[in-house]
């Protein structure tokens, strides 16, 4: 019975996730800006790859572009589908073939897109990176959270929720990308302040919805005896609201991101707190930094914006 409720729940949970989609412009919006770039006459075209299609990012696109569109600059916007290192190095080869005038990377895997964002900086095209860096590549900046420090925010928001003491089971998405490494890496260093608070175990998803559903579900049955989960990326919000739903727990739960489906996650009580990001920041940042560094000005090497804990108080 417990099965056909949890699948019904994911359904919803899902229906909702597509509607979310449909409802908003998607961060995938090529054809879109390929006709914005007609309407507005521009000597500058910039692209903003993001690490995935995802609706976290449309609040960046949003701030890009009412910026961009203040300096005159055409915005390509894309993504892979799914988290793929391989499909976002392809993309980015794309853009620099097209000889755009600066590009916006979030690195799926820096290793990977490392030599290929060093290529583009040779060819003279400025690259930033946003939200997950390369930080051996010669990209000008990086943009976004100092991941190290959310992870620290996580960790201690969550051992505050479980008075200092417990077993953690954590969900994390893919194992290559910098910001997921640096924030598991804080949320270990605050575990480790406490001895009574300790982490059972960390899976990885591959940067799916699914994919990160399963791993949570498969988390929770193998560890019933847990007293807090943490989230580390922007699918284990959502997916962690299905599974709590179906188990009727009533179990601490932080994860990351303020999307609508994890704040209303918060005010139902599924979801304990939720570290936001001011994403809302970076389009801006992004278009403003690139923009300098067409015209030979210097930027700071890493530019940092804070998290603030969402939790039920605020709803």
């Amino acid at each position: 019975m417990r099965k056909w409720i949890f699948i019904i729940i994911s359904i919803s949970i899902f229906s909702s996730i597509f509607i979310l989609f449909s409802g908003t412009n998607p961060p995938v919006l090529q054809e879109e800006t390929r006709q914005d770039e007609e309407q507005l006459p521009s000597n500058h075209t910039f692209a903003i790859i993001y690490p995935v299609a995802h609706p976290f990012f449309e609040m960046v696109t949003e701030t890009a572009r009412e910026y961009a569109s203040d300096l005159g600059i055409s915005l390509i916007i894309d993504a892979p589908k799914i988290a793929s290192a391989e499909d976002q190095a392809k993309i980015l080869q794309t853009y620099i073939e097209q000889q755009v005038d600066g590009i916006a990377i979030g690195a799926t895997d820096p290793e990977t897109i490392t030599p290929i964002i060093n290529q583009a900086v040779e060819q003279g095209i400025p690259i930033v990176c946003f939200d997950t860096d390369a930080p051996n590549s010669n990209r000008y900046t990086y943009i976004g959270t100092d991941n190290y420090l959310a992870g620290l925010h996580l960790g201690e928001t969550v051992a505050k929720q479980l008075e200092y003491k417990g077993e953690l089971i954590v969900s994390s998405g893919l194992q290559s990308m910098e910001n997921l490494r640096l924030r598991i890496e804080g949320l270990k260093a605050v575990v480790d302040r406490y001895p009574n608070l300790s982490i059972k175990t960390t899976a990885y998803s591959n940067g799916t919805a699914p994919d990160t559903l399963t791993k949570i579900e498969e988390l929770v049955d193998h560890h019933p005896d847990f007293d807090g989960f943490v989230g580390i990326d922007s699918l284990a919000g959502p997916a962690a609201i299905t599974v709590w739903k179906a188990h009727g727990f009533d179990k601490t739960a932080v994860t990351f991101d303020n999307l609508p489906i994890i704040l209303e996650g918060v005010k139902n009580g599924q979801i304990t707190s939720t570290i936001s990001q001011n994403q809302g920041k970076w389009g801006e940042l992004i278009v403003k930094r690139l923009f300098e560094l067409i015209n030979g000005e210097t930027v700071n090497e890493r530019e940092y914006t804070e998290t603030v804990e969402v939790d039920t108080i605020q709803k």
